[in-house]
């Protein structure tokens, strides 16, 4: 079973069914059946945005499938050593080297930084991704990255 840092964005698709992304990765997921790594922040951001989208059906079954998949530990995996005040330290180091080069937000840093770490230390397969910008950024830090690019077209 490979182990898959997520970012919020791939995780939500994966929970929300209404997200534009899901459908794609869904379907990696189907086909590879990974864990994803979880930690305090990712697991934070991810709340904190499906409580955002919890106003319709989709919503609330994105709440309930992710709540049940913390309960039963079901394709999460716990990373004890991603402390919040140790990759807030990595993540610093990270914006220090690439910051210039590689313009992308501060939770994207932590992401990518978190996922250098859990790389480190454990065997990550991937760092999936819906985001075009913190791909580049991942790849910089040497991670083997998937982008998931929205396939409907614009309406």
């Amino acid at each position: 079973m490979p182990l898959i840092y997520a970012d919020t964005s791939a995780l939500l698709a994966f929970f929300h069914p209404g997200d534009i992304f899901a459908i794609l990765v869904t379907g990696a997921v189907r086909k590879e059946s990974p864990d994803f790594v979880y930690w305090p922040f990712l697991r934070f951001e991810l709340r904190h945005h499906l409580r955002t989208v919890r106003t319709d059906a989709f919503g609330e079954i994105a709440w309930r499938a992710l709540r049940t998949a913390e309960r039963t530990a079901a394709r999460l995996r716990w990373q004890a050593e991603l402390t919040a005040d140790k990759m807030l330290d990595a993540a610093e180091e990270l914006s220090g080297e690439r910051a210039g080069k590689h313009p992308c937000g501060a939770a994207d840093y932590l992401h990518v930084a978190a996922a250098r770490r859990v790389k480190l230390i454990s065997e990550l397969d991937e760092f999936w991704t819906c985001d075009a910008a913190q791909v580049e950024l991942a790849r910089a830090a040497g991670l083997k990255t998937r982008l998931f690019v929205e396939s409907r077209k614009a309406e």
